[in-house]
């Protein structure tokens, strides 16, 4: 019976790796995203919100754009690493505010599901606009990659 070699695996790249630099990177949009949509969503009342009509669409989706042009510069690999942390952090602060005020009010937020769905859907479109302008001008201007 023969065995074979040992031979070491090859290392994981610098993201997969416990710690690594492009995690961080990717947190701390995710963060950004979080407080970004936190920010126009939590200081009005449960009676007030009425998604998508309040908090303003157009702030959601410009705070959403920026977050994401400035992940699609520092996140460098593929497009959907740059793309996924602004819908995942406008989830988690609609989450967040559920979970908040369902501890106080069990009865409230009902149809919360939805909710992120559609808070979701509109971090989805501004990420993906601004990592499309991104990787646009990434392509026009061989100085930026």
């Amino acid at each position: 019976m023969t065995t074979l070699p040992r031979t070491t695996p090859p290392p994981l790249p610098a993201g997969l790796q416990a710690g690594g630099p492009a995690i961080v990177r990717r947190a701390a949009f995710v963060l950004a995203a979080f407080v970004g949509c936190g920010l126009l969503l939590w200081p009005i009342p449960y009676k007030d919100v009425s998604l998508p009509g309040n908090p303003s669409p157009s702030q959601l989706l410009l705070i959403g754009g920026v977050i994401a042009f400035a992940a699609a510069f520092l996140i460098r690999p593929g497009f959907a690493a740059a793309w996924c942390p602004v819908p995942m952090g406008f989830a988690l602060a609609v989450i967040a505010r559920v979970a908040v005020e369902t501890w106080s009010d069990p009865t409230s937020h009902n149809l919360w599901p939805f909710e992120v769905v559609i808070l979701g859907g509109i971090g989805a479109l501004a990420s993906l606009a601004g990592v499309t302008l991104a990787r646009l001008i990434q392509r026009l201007t061989p100085a930026i990659q």
